[in-house]
């Protein structure tokens, strides 16, 4: 079924594709066809009773052979442009002389016009200004000097007419370049908006990941610890009952602030309601539901401390939850874990190890997918950096951190 829904697909747009790799989007062919069909309406009449059949058909051709080029004029439109530029002379060298009778309200020759007018549109709405504008200056001399037969400023009507035809065609390339540069303007403001969009979507995941997966471990260590106690210590089991729910409501909690941000701008939430983010100083309500599950943790400190900005301290928090997380999760009851913090001039380094020597309650195998990675990028939001693996028979994270002195 799969393969078949592909071939359909396949089918139904190959005329789409057809029409891209010919050079032509249906709006370029209606737009050429018109032309043509103008171009013809003025030709006929002009050529009747001047040109026998057989010239008039070879004259038909060589007019429409023009259009052809327009194929190719937003891929090259300078050089289509004075392509057709030298067909329009070339029809008035090779025709007129010989066939036409001027009349003697314009007396000028007839010559094709409207593949140059959409030749040089193109020309002005692709290419820079100086170029547009020695092109439509062109385009306006050549039939000139060609007609006037060494007399150009003699029929300064035929001039001003020109000089409108083309103009018009040349603002009309440029009114379609100026929206062209607003449109894609437009397209990179949304690109951008949606990158923003995506990245707090990203930021939101991570904070979801790292609030739910820290709470649900410790509260399934103490339900698996409790209910093992429970006929022999309800003292015992009656804590990690209290740990539970402590550990649930400061979730619950963290939880509601996020939906907090994700209301839309015009609700109204007042910002004192809003806890601030936890820092590195909170790091004691991580830690103290984790030893209650019996992973003994030990903190170290050494150095001066130093001031972290908001966003940094709320780095390092994370660094120790999800480290104390994983250690919980796959170490479990009996380990012995080490969180080792190193203050330097203008670093911080969050030392974080476990001997593995433990045994958990629950292994859990399927994991979100943000855990570690997750924090890798939360920790280079901040400035800084991190690495981790196996050490002996336990696991070591070390994240290092920017301080100020």
């Amino acid at each position: 079924m799969v393969q078949g829904h592909s071939l359909a697909k396949t089918t139904n747009h190959s005329p789409a594709r057809a029409n891209r790799a010919f050079g032509f989007t249906r709006a370029d062919l209606a737009v050429v066809l018109v032309a043509f069909v103008i171009e013809l309406s003025a030709f006929i009449p002009a050529a009747s009773g001047s040109l026998s059949g057989a010239m008039a058909v070879t004259a038909v051709v060589y007019v429409a052979s023009g259009f052809i080029a327009l194929r190719w004029r937003h891929r090259a439109p300078i050089l289509v442009f004075a392509v057709l530029l030298l067909h329009q002379s070339l029809f008035v060298l090779f025709f007129t002389p010989n066939y036409f009778n001027f009349s003697d309200f314009f007396h000028v020759p007839y010559m094709p016009v409207m593949a140059v007018l959409l030749a040089l549109a193109a020309v002005a709405s692709d290419r820079p200004l100086r170029h547009s504008l020695a092109a439509c200056v062109t385009a306006i001399a050549l039939p000139v000097l060609i007609s006037s037969r060494g007399t150009p400023f003699e029929d300064l009507w035929f001039i001003g007419t020109g000089a409108a035809y083309m103009g018009g065609a040349w603002a009309f390339g440029r009114f379609v370049a100026r929206n062209r540069l607003r449109i894609s303007a437009l397209e990179e403001e949304r690109r951008k908006a949606e990158a923003a969009v995506a990245q707090e979507r990203a930021h939101i995941a991570a904070e979801l990941h790292d609030i739910v997966s820290h709470a649900v471990t410790v509260m399934m260590l103490h339900a698996a610890g409790g209910r093992r106690v429970i006929d022999t210590d309800p003292e015992r089991a009656a804590q990690a009952l209290d740990v539970i729910e402590s550990v649930g409501t400061e979730a619950t909690q963290e939880l509601a602030r996020l939906l907090r941000l994700l209301k839309p701008h015009g609700g109204t939430v007042d910002e004192e309601q809003q806890s601030p983010l936890p820092t590195l100083n909170d790091i004691h309500g991580l830690i103290e539901p984790v030893r209650s599950a019996g992973v003994q943790v030990d903190v170290r400190a050494s150095g001066e401390s130093g001031k972290l900005d908001p966003s940094v301290g709320h780095a390092a928090y994370r660094v120790v939850q999800e480290s104390l997380t994983n250690i919980s999760k796959h170490a479990g009851s009996g380990t012995n874990a080490l969180i080792d913090l190193r203050w330097e001039p203008r670093t911080l380094t969050l030392n974080i190890s476990d001997d593995g020597g433990g045994r958990p309650e629950n292994r859990v195998d399927g994991t979100s997918g943000y855990g570690l990675l997750g924090l890798r990028e939360r920790v280079e939001v901040a400035g800084g950096s991190i690495e981790w693996g196996p050490r002996n028979q336990g696991f070591f994270l070390s994240a290092r951190l920017p301080s100020s002195p």
